[in-house]
């Protein structure tokens, strides 16, 4: 049998195997939520009986939140599933992904099993190689914060158009800044909810992109691939955005303050979203060094960034903690 290889798992942030009971600046969550909301929402289900297998009233609530038809709406549990599974149904054996920096480690991973080729370029493409069937960028871009304006992404959508292929909008972090996403026929947005309302945890998650592609996206998923209570956070999500609006400008000014008394330990990169990236020399052994300390980070090594770490704000209490140990850890590696 001609098996893919069996690869490791993606890196993230956040939980391990492993016991941590310390700060976890890993992860880019809202650190004021969960919104009361959406966990309303989610204990409200009906957890007795299997949900309805279509979403419907989900699909409708979101589509009509979006402007588009119900059929321009694909739900799942986690963005990483959806990734997959576009992975599976546009990425054939041989082609290309093309993402500007450095992919989600989710959507390399789905395209190495399916034998395909990772072309990570680092300015706005004007044109596809042959072989590119899916293009990938985060809006903002995970680690590093980085943006396109809406005349950019509007122009690599027209690209991607022109050779046929397929953009990925990854905005899973865009609820922190003031982008809005206009949608366009030959890209597929992804929804990461989750981040911005501080309900990780019940991994709401969802796409819009024309009938076609979420057809595909539909296909791959299995009966009742969503739990009741996912579906119906997803549900509640359009009505419950006042939570944003009290909660992330004092993120925002948390994540200023972090940024700004980092700069005096070393360079930042630090556009608008709840993380940043802080170059430390060594990030693996930083990383290794403030874990001892019950405090963790992410270590940006597999994003190409060997030198940079990347924290999250998790409110100005907290982040002092982490500006401490960083200044008396940098203090002592160096």
């Amino acid at each position: 049998m001609n098996l893919p290889p069996l690869l490791p798992r993606a890196p993230h942030g956040g939980p391990t195997a492993t016991a941590f009971r310390g700060l976890d600046f890993s992860v880019n969550t809202n650190p004021y939520g969960p919104n009361p909301a959406l966990l309303q929402a989610l204990s409200a289900a009906d957890h007795a009986h299997y949900p309805d297998p279509a979403y419907s009233a989900a699909r409708q609530r979101l589509a009509h939140w979006h402007g588009v038809a119900p059929d321009q709406i694909a739900l799942s549990v986690g963005a990483s599933d959806l990734l997959h599974r576009l992975a599976r149904a546009f990425l054939p054996a041989g082609g290309t992904l093309l993402s500007l920096y450095a992919p989600f480690g989710e959507l390399a991973r789905a395209a190495q099993l399916q034998r395909a080729t990772i072309d990570v370029v680092s300015a706005l493409p004007n044109s596809l190689p042959s072989s590119a069937a899916l293009v990938y960028v985060g809006q903002p871009h995970n680690p590093t914060g980085r943006s396109l304006s809406a005349d950019q992404l509007e122009y690599l959508a027209d690209v991607c158009a022109a050779k046929g292929a397929l953009l990925i909008v990854d905005l899973a972090y865009m609820p922190f800044t003031d982008f809005v996403f206009n949608h366009h026929p030959s890209a597929v947005a992804l929804y990461s909810p989750g981040k911005a309302h501080g309900l990780v945890g019940a991994r709401p998650a969802y796409a819009v992109a024309s009938a076609e592609v979420t057809a595909q996206l539909d296909n791959l998923a299995p009966a009742w691939h969503l739990p009741a209570g996912t579906a119906a956070v997803l549900e509640a999500l359009p009505a419950a955005q006042d939570f944003l609006t009290q909660t992330l400008p004092r993120v925002r000014a948390d994540q200023v303050a972090l940024a700004e008394a980092l700069r005096a330990l070393g360079t930042v990169e630090h556009h608008s979203t709840p993380y940043l990236t802080l170059d430390v020399g060594s990030a693996a052994r930083v990383t290794a060094a403030l874990l001892a300390q019950s405090l963790r980070v992410r270590d940006c090594t597999s994003y190409g960034f060997a030198r940079r770490i990347r924290v999250s704000t998790q409110g100005a209490a907290a982040d002092t903690q982490l500006i401490a140990a960083l200044r008396q850890t940098l203090s002592a590696v160096h």
